[in-house]
């Protein structure tokens, strides 16, 4: 069959989302497909800056979200027009966000759209939109109008399907976020080798945040609980591994509590170099809070750390209970209780024999249950079956 994957976004790029296109075409390609990704990435350079970048923070200066609400509105129009010009060579459009799909709709091919998230709810969560104004509106109603037209919807996790059955009325299939395990299997040459590239601290005991320096990550929260950790266990190292809006904030916290020496910010660190620095840590943080309608789904970072064989503490919340069983492959905990963060990372650093149990069954969970060919098969015969029996196209 062929499949086209298509996002208003650039691929590949720092997140979840470019890891999940990546990862999903990687399971459909080894099942005997053909698949082929059209992205922000298409529109680049100067026609990007021109009639993008440049409007859009011109615009959000007048007036907060008009900017987002022109930007994603023009890389809609722009994907589009490359749709447009390859779509009669694809069976199906697996669109991987709400622009993409309203762009799809547009054409004959047949449209599946996985949701990731809350759209409108994550662009008044990051600050690009306000709360209640007439450019959330605007989001909200092309958000629905999404959910509705697509052919299929899939969502990673049971409250996302949930939230879309109360937006538009429409079910959908639910297939957790995934990863490709075999990434896993790297030599100890290629860990040492990033370690070297990122200046790690390997003789310390790693604390590992891979997110998104943004709000909805609750990244603020291992360093308030690390100044109550080094009082017991000196020999630790704080790794946020991730750029975003709140990267100032933290490391101005850091200064303030004097944790210099105990805390190092990477920036984007490539995917590929990510694999190490999960391998390299002690512990995963996943310290994800609720904030203005915005829940995290089945993580990626948390998956990849599981499946690294590393323990993951994680917030009680969304997805990430979905995915971890506490005190079986990983630890949950009340989000933002920085006494109960603090006393589960210094529980895993005194007991290695309970985090390097957690860590071995967080892996074979995750072998299990959350493998880029499990998905990419729950896909075709989740939604795509549906598609493929419509014209007459027979996929296994």
């Amino acid at each position: 069959m062929q499949i086209l994957l298509s996002t208003i976004f650039k691929y590949p790029h720092e997140g979840g989302l470019s890891t999940h296109i990546s990862t999903l075409k990687a399971g459909l390609e080894e099942l005997g497909h053909e698949v082929d990704v059209v992205s922000g990435s298409d529109f680049r350079g100067i026609l990007d800056f021109l009639t993008i970048k440049a409007p859009s923070r011109l615009l959000n200066q007048l007036s907060l979200g008009k900017g987002q609400w022109f930007g994603d509105r023009r890389r809609s129009s722009l994907l589009f027009k490359k749709l447009k010009l390859v779509h009669e060579n694809y069976d199906v459009i697996n669109t991987q966000d709400i622009f993409a799909t309203l762009a799809s709709r547009q054409l004959k091919t047949k449209t599946v759209q996985t949701i990731h998230g809350y759209y409108t709810f994550e662009a008044i969560s990051r600050g690009a939109v306000d709360d209640g104004s007439s450019y959330a509106h605007k989001f909200k109603r092309s958000e629905r109008y999404a959910y509705k037209t697509a052919d299929e919807l899939v969502c990673v996790d049971q409250r996302l399907k949930q939230y879309v059955k109360h937006e538009s009325g429409r079910e959908a299939f639910t297939i957790p976020n995934f990863i490709n395990t075999h990434l896993f299997n790297v030599s100890n040459d290629q860990v040492n080798s990033i370690a070297n590239k990122h200046d790690i601290p390997i003789h310390k005991n790693l604390l590992l945040v891979p997110r998104r320096l943004t709000e909805k990550n609750g990244v603020i929260y291992p360093i308030k609980a690390l100044k109550h950790v080094i009082q017991t266990n000196p020999n630790v190292c704080l790794i946020y591994a991730g750029s975003g809006e709140m990267t100032e904030e933290l490391k101005s916290l850091v200064k303030e509590e004097n944790l210099g020496n105990y805390v190092k910010f990477l920036g984007s660190v490539p995917h590929e170099d990510m694999i190490a620095l999960y391998k390299l840590s002690q512990i995963i943080l996943i310290p994800s809070i609720h904030t203005k309608g915005v829940e995290e789904a089945t993580s990626i970072a948390a998956l990849e750390g599981m499946a690294a064989g590393k323990p993951v503490v994680a917030s009680s919340i969304g997805g990430l209970k979905e995915l971890i069983q506490h005190e079986y492959n990983g630890i949950l905990f009340e989000e933002k209780k920085i006494d109960d963060l603090t006393n589960h990372i210094i529980g895993l650093l005194n007991n290695r024999e309970q985090a390097n149990k957690l860590g071995e069954q967080a892996k074979e969970y995750v072998s299990q249950n959350h493998s880029h060919i499990q998905a990419a098969k729950n896909l075709l015969k989740c939604t795509l079956n549906k598609i493929i029996i419509a014209i007459n196209l027979n996929i296994l």
